[in-house]
């Protein structure tokens, strides 16, 4: 599980930028999963709550306001 504060990666020195990208990897892997929502956003973003339970897996809205859920962890 693993979120990051920016999905933008800053100019820096080599090993610091690819820390950086292996960072917004392992959030894209885990979809951002953790019991408190992302702080950095876009639209149509991926989110797995962990606080539920099961957890849900949400979307943010295309106003970017809020995450609404998609599908719980139950059987389908």
């Amino acid at each position: 599980m693993s979120q990051v504060p920016s999905f933008v990666i800053i100019n820096d020195n080599g090993a610091a930028v690819r820390a950086q990208i292996n960072q917004i990897i392992a959030a894209l892997r885990s979809t951002s999963s953790a019991a408190i929502a992302p702080t950095a956003t876009a639209p149509g973003m991926l989110w797995v709550d962990t606080s539920t339970t099961p957890p849900t897996l949400k979307i943010r809205n295309l106003a970017d306001s809020a995450f609404e859920a998609l599908l719980d962890g139950g059987d389908y």
